[in-house]
Parts: structure tokens; sequence; C-alpha cells
């Protein structure tokens, strides 16, 4: 099961660990079920484009996938408003992230491995990395890998011998995610690393390309093929081809433009717990939507869904990481900061701009739009320039957790 935000690589990983796990299981398959959770609402799925894209390449129908609110997932994982008693036989595999989410915390014994690139937040410590079990690729504040789907090629790649071909829905799903998360390897993003790039050069030369090189996909014409499968469908595909055509489906402005305020703030929405219970910070929430601030603002009504929002996730502190590339193809980050207390929102944003160790983010204050009480009456809301673009949640998420064990009184 994947995070809360439900993007690509947590729904991908998902899947692509869960068939290779079961692969592997041989023997005891008669004895265990190893089930892919779509860690997001049903209908929340066509919110992202570039997985459905991705899966429809790979030829996997999206109805038959396993989501987090069907009626069987709630009744196995015991109900999101319930306690429910130790299960033996159910386990639970966290894949790009670390920490089951607060309304299964009553699942936290359950969870028997965890496959991620985030920091590691400590949960779940009967989970040792001496058991190969916890497997959190991240070290010193960086990722080490772009994509958990990295990690999940890995052990794919340890599992089988070379002699052996890799699926092509497999190589396929798995090269889509890490193209995507690697920025296609681009220099200036900053993102890939060297086991990033040596996983995308085994998928395309261990992946049988022309097996189910027939099956039609789903919501791509035929011309957008073509570009990605230029020598055929029983060909290996073009990477670039390949991740112009998810990151465009990502990054379409006419799809972010005709979506509505709530759901931009939702659609890549976690929320983190604070480790102190002596803090006037309990929880910060942060969505990364994928569009200048400006437009964001300008939504109808926006003022009052963020209100709303940050009232509806009960978070003390509230995050909008926006992300846009300008006209050189330059990535551009900005950051909303928001909560109900004005001295906790104050008290950021001086972290922010003066505390060395915030200094990674190179944040600068943005004074040319002030918001008046009438447009949100009930939250105290900053605004700021990112220089580090290479910054995302992953990055971020840590930064504000910290200065949230400091403020104790205000």
């Amino acid at each position: 099961m994947g995070n809360e935000a439900g993007d690509a690589d947590s729904i991908i990983s998902a899947i692509t660990l869960a068939y290779v796990q079961y692969v592997l299981s041989g023997d005891d398959r008669s004895k265990h079920l190893t089930v892919p959770l779509v860690s997001i609402p049903r209908e929340d799925l066509t919110l992202r484009r570039d997985a459905v894209v991705l899966l429809g390449l790979a030829g996997i129908n999206t109805d038959k996938l396993l989501h987090i609110d069907d009626d069987i997932v709630i009744d196995i994982l015991g109900g999101i408003d319930r306690a429910s008693e130790f299960d033996v036989s159910l386990q639970i595999t966290l894949v790009d992230h670390n920490r089951l989410r607060l309304s299964l915390d009553h699942l936290s014994q359950n969870v028997s491995e965890i496959l991620d690139h985030h920091q590691d937040e400590h949960s779940h410590e009967h989970i040792t990395m001496d058991s190969g079990k916890r497997v959190i690729a991240f070290d010193n504040g960086v990722a080490i890998v772009a994509s958990t789907c990295t990690l999940v090629a890995e052990r794919l790649f340890r599992a089988i011998p070379p002699s052996i071909s890799i699926d092509r829905s497999l190589g396929l799903l798995l090269l889509g995610v890490i193209l995507l998360d690697s920025v296609n390897m681009l220099p200036a993003a900053g993102k890939g690393t060297d086991r990033d790039e040596a996983a995308i050069q085994n998928l395309l030369k261990r992946t049988d390309w022309s097996s189910c090189g027939g099956t039609p996909p789903a919501f791509v014409d035929d011309e957008t093929i073509k570009k990605i499968l230029p020598s055929g469908r029983d060909a290996s595909p073009d990477r670039t081809a390949l991740f112009d055509v998810l990151s465009s489906s990502k990054f379409d402005p006419k799809f972010w433009h005709e979506m509505n305020g709530r759901d931009c703030l939702r659609i890549d929405y976690k929320k983190f717990p604070v480790e102190s219970r002596q803090s006037l910070v309990q929880s910060i929430g942060l969505s990364s939507v994928l569009m200048d601030m400006n437009t964001l603002l300008e939504k109808e009504q926006f003022h009052k869904i963020l209100a709303d929002f940050v009232t509806s996730e009960n978070v003390d502190i509230f995050g909008v990481l926006t992300l846009y590339f300008d006209e050189e193809g330059i990535p551009v980050r900005e950051l909303l900061l928001t909560g109900r207390d004005p001295r906790i929102v104050n008290s950021y944003a001086e972290y922010l701009l003066k505390d060395p160790e915030a200094a990674s983010l190179r944040v600068m204050a943005r004074e040319d739009r002030c918001f008046k009480n009438d447009e949100q009456p009930a939250l105290e809301t900053r605004l700021f320039t990112q220089g580090n673009a290479k910054g995302s949640r992953k990055q971020v998420a840590p930064v504000l957790l910290r200065h949230a064990v400091t403020i104790t009184s205000i």
C-alpha cells in the first residue's frame, strides 16, 4: 500500500511489488494472497492522469484494482473509524512511505515490511534494518533514489537471473514511473541518481517488449503510441517520448485550469503528525499543486475553500507547494503557509526566512500579495518564493517538522 497522496509512484510500486512478491513466492502462493491496494478513493484515480495513462499503456484494467475505500477493503482493515484486534494473518507492506496513515493506526503492528525513499519517521520499529524488511533509501536529508519503483526494480533484478526476461507490462510500469520521478534523468532537475539510471537501462535491456505487444492501450491515441513505440508495439519504447507523454498528462495546464480549488488541494495531499506532545503544532498538512501560485489563488472561492480544507483536515499549519515550468523549461517553486493561529504562522515565517536549518530551501517572502481579513477571516496566510527548485515535499516536510517541535509556547 502506498501513501495517502497516492501519486504514480505509490500506486505503481504497490502493484509491481505485489506482482514480484507473488511470482517469487513459489510454493507459498497457496498459503498467502498478496494484493496491491490503491491508497486513494476509487473516484480519485481519474485525477492521477499520469498513473491512469501508464496503466492503460500496460494493458491494465483499472476497474479491477482494489481501492482504500472499497467495501471489502474497509472490512479487511477493520474500518477506518474503529480499532480492530490484531490479526496475525494480515500483513501490510508500506511502499513510498514509512508510517501508516493515522486513520489506520490501529493496524500499526500489522506492518511487516517497508520499501521507501523518504525520511525515516521512526515508526513501526519492530521492523528493523537488519531484517532486510525495512528499506528506506534516504540519508543526510537526501533521497538516495528518485523513485520507490527503482527499489522494486532492483529487487526484481536480484531475484531473477539475466537469462529470464521481464514481462512487458511490469517493465513498462516500472520504467514509466522511474522516468517520471527522475525527470528523465535531467541534470537540471537534480532528481535522478546513478541507481535510477541503472534501473532504467536494465529495464530497457531485460524486458521482453514483444510480450503482450498487441494489447490495445487505453487513454492514448494511435499518434501518441507511435511516438512512444516508434519501432512498433513489440519493440522497446522511446524513453524520452514515454516521459514526455506521462509528464504532459500530469502537468497539463488545461487539466489543472479546469480543476476546482478543492480538488487542487486534495489531489496530492499528505498529513504529517508531530512527534511532541508539548508542541503547539500537532499536525502539518502539505498539498503539492502543479500550477503557479497566482493562478491557484484566483480560482473561484479559493480563500473559502482553503479555510474549509484546513478545518476539515484539522491541521495546525497547512502548506501549499506549487510547481510550474517557465518558458525556458526551468522549474519554479512557491510556498503558501496558513493556519488559524497567527503566532504559529508568523513563527514559521521567521524560521523559514532566517533560520540556518531552513536555509537549504532558499525561501524569500512575497510582498506583492497580501490577504485581507475579509478574504480569509479564519486564517493567517503567508506567501514565499522558493529558490531551491529541487526542494519538493520530500525536503520541505522534514524542515517544517523540525521547527514544529520547538514551538512549545508563543
